[in-house]
């Protein structure tokens, strides 16, 4: 009884030592886990603030203000590829000729809509008369598309999509929608990150 009675004991205390290694092991995984999670998780929330961003459009957007019911939104989506998905919602608006994204002193950089308007190595080239074919009336998607650094003009021409994506974090852009019965703007927003 003897013999056995040491290798019961000496079961018992590499059992306990065992544990004991596994007491200290698992709180340091449980600890490492932890600082991943709180890591991975900001950073991800972060990235989707980064790559989406919403413009809500309306009369009270245009200076001076226009009384209308028309309303729009507009999203966009940062791709990966260096170009931009954008969808426009409209809704109680006709005759849309132009849409835009440009700063908010009005300054023009890229257009969304525009049948007549052409660029050329940058430079901004349009007629200078309304399209022949503006749209009907428009209560649903008006247009989506996707934006590439070969379209930019005035200040932005020859900028990459990055630079377009830091003045949209800066809140120094907006979109307009133009109609024929409001050649100067009938709604715009501005452009914001999306929550």
């Amino acid at each position: 009884m003897t013999i056995r009675f040491l290798y019961q004991k000496a079961f018992i205390i590499n059992f306990f030592r065992k544990v004991m290694i596994l007491s200290r092991i698992v709180p340091i995984v449980l600890i490492l886990g932890a600082i991943y999670l709180v890591s991975y998780f900001p950073t991800y929330a972060y990235a989707q603030q980064d790559t989406d961003f919403v413009a809500n459009l309306t009369g009270e957007g245009i200076v001076p203000p226009v009384d209308t019911t028309a309303t729009a939104t507009v999203k966009f989506h940062v791709n990966p590829n260096e170009t931009i998905s954008y969808d426009i919602s409209a809704h109680n608006i006709d005759k849309v000729f132009d849409v835009y994204m440009g700063t908010q002193n009005n300054t023009n950089l890229l257009e969304l809509i525009n049948p007549y308007a052409t660029v050329l190595s940058g430079p901004r080239v349009t007629n200078q008369f309304q399209s022949a074919y503006p749209t009907g009336p428009i209560d649903g998607e008006l247009t989506s598309g996707v934006i590439t650094a070969d379209k930019f003009y005035g200040s932005l021409a020859g900028k990459s999509i990055s630079d377009l994506v830091t003045m949209m974090k800066s809140g120094q852009m907006q979109v307009e929608i133009r109609t024929i019965s409001h050649e100067d703007g009938e709604i715009a927003g501005p452009i914001m990150p999306s929550k």
